[in-house]
């Protein structure tokens, strides 16, 4: 998320471990662009492999020098992550069975400190809103059903969710943590769910939203435990076979195995929706927002301009309103923010989605994506560059 207090969050790499890389890295291990959990790697096993025979072969062979974090679903990414000492990478690198080693990259969250829902309106009136309209007072109008969302699961893929707060009326619950804590210390995670699906400030106001904790407190987290969250989606999603919407607001430097892993979700028929990052350039530069099967969403102000920091480019498939956008927040149950970023765009799209499910029934998600494409408003947005699809979330009537 992109924010100016005290994080000043933006969507790039944050800066964690600044010791030195080991030296003499094998050919074969992936390295990536900014900031790294040093020592610890996303190992990518042959799908031809056994995973579990390769994993027992190295805790054999290097003891202590190899610790195992996360073991993924082989169905869902033949990989798992591990902490290893620099003296026995050669060692795990050298296993014919490896397809490739990553380094864990760090991604943060991709939202902008900025209080009222003009978005809401925005997405379900066709025409544009009056010049001069402020966004900062909740005064504009929401038309919704109330099957808007109904038996769809919506995760929330990001820093915990404030599941008490009174926005979600009882549907928001805890899912899983791949970190130390399960509450949101942060607040961009229940921010993000609260415009999903929130009943006061949300698109899908009968969908369920479950928090997936992936981010600390600060905003950051390693490759590996987001690869350990959507896991654990697709784990839901298959178990339960609800309809499940993927929401996901935080990006990095190009990462492959986080784009394997979303691209994997996608097609064992998980809905992801992605933010296009803040950084103001091509999104091709921002994992995950370069995964192609996934929903990409850039941002736009009240005044149908794309704001000024969203990425674009061929791979952004859609824009949302992201600047100055109010929803719930922690420290109470009836705390509110009012915050901008691509972080606050792609919730509107992952609400669009699950309204969608809600009142058309289960789909693909590749008819998913195409639906809220065809419903999107057309060439009404300014300040889009050459190359970016000029196309306005629009949800269904």
């Amino acid at each position: 998320m992109f924010t100016s207090f005290a994080l000043a969050i933006v969507t790039s790499i944050l800066v964690r471990g600044v010791q030195a890389a080991p030296t003499n890295i094998p050919s074969n291990v992936q390295p990536v662009q900014g900031s790294i959990n040093h020592g610890s790697y996303i190992v990518k096993v042959l799908d031809t492999a056994d995973k579990e025979i390769v994993i027992d072969n190295l805790q054999r062979r290097l003891n202590t020098l190899f610790t195992l974090v996360h073991d993924y679903d082989s169905e869902f990414f033949n990989a798992f992550s591990a902490i290893v000492d620099p003296s026995a990478l050669g060692t795990v690198a050298s296993n014919p069975n490896i397809e490739y080693i990553s380094e864990d990259g760090i991604l943060r969250t991709s939202a902008i400190q900025g209080n009222a829902p003009w978005g809401l309106q925005r997405i379900s009136h066709q025409g544009a809103l009056p010049p001069n309209s402020n966004p900062n007072y909740p005064t504009y109008t929401y038309d919704y059903s109330p099957r808007a969302g109904k038996d769809v699961n919506v995760y929330i893929v990001d820093t915990g969710i404030n599941i008490n707060h009174v926005n979600f009326a009882g549907r928001a619950s805890f899912g899983y943590s791949a970190v130390d804590t399960t509450q949101d210390g942060n607040g961009h995670g229940t921010h993000c769910a609260g415009t999903a699906v929130g009943s006061l400030y949300g698109v899908a106001r009968s969908a369920r939203v479950v928090a997936v904790k992936v981010l600390d407190d600060d905003g950051t987290g390693s490759t590996s435990d987001i690869i350990a969250g959507i896991n654990w989606v697709v784990r839901q999603y298959r178990q339960t076979g609800v309809s499940a919407v993927m929401s996901m607001s935080f990006g990095g430097a190009v990462n492959v195995p986080l784009d394997q892993a979303v691209d994997s979700a996608v097609k064992m028929g998980v809905h992801a929706v992605v933010a296009a990052g803040n950084n103001a350039r091509d999104a091709s530069t921002t994992s995950p927002a370069r995964v192609p099967s996934a929903i990409t969403v850039g941002a736009t102000t009240i005044a149908d301009v794309m704001a000024s920091f969203s990425n674009y480019g061929p791979l952004v498939d859609i824009y949302a309103p992201g600047q100055n956008v109010i929803s719930s927040w922690i420290g109470s149950n009836t705390a509110t923010k009012n915050i901008s970023g691509t972080s606050m765009a792609t919730p509107h799209v992952a609400g669009v989605a699950a309204y969608l499910l809600g009142q058309r029934g289960t789909m693909a998600p590749a008819t998913l994506s195409s639906l809220i494409k065809s419903l999107g408003v057309s060439n009404k947005l300014t300040g889009i560059p050459s190359g970016t699809v000029n196309l306005l979330l629009q949800r269904d009537n």
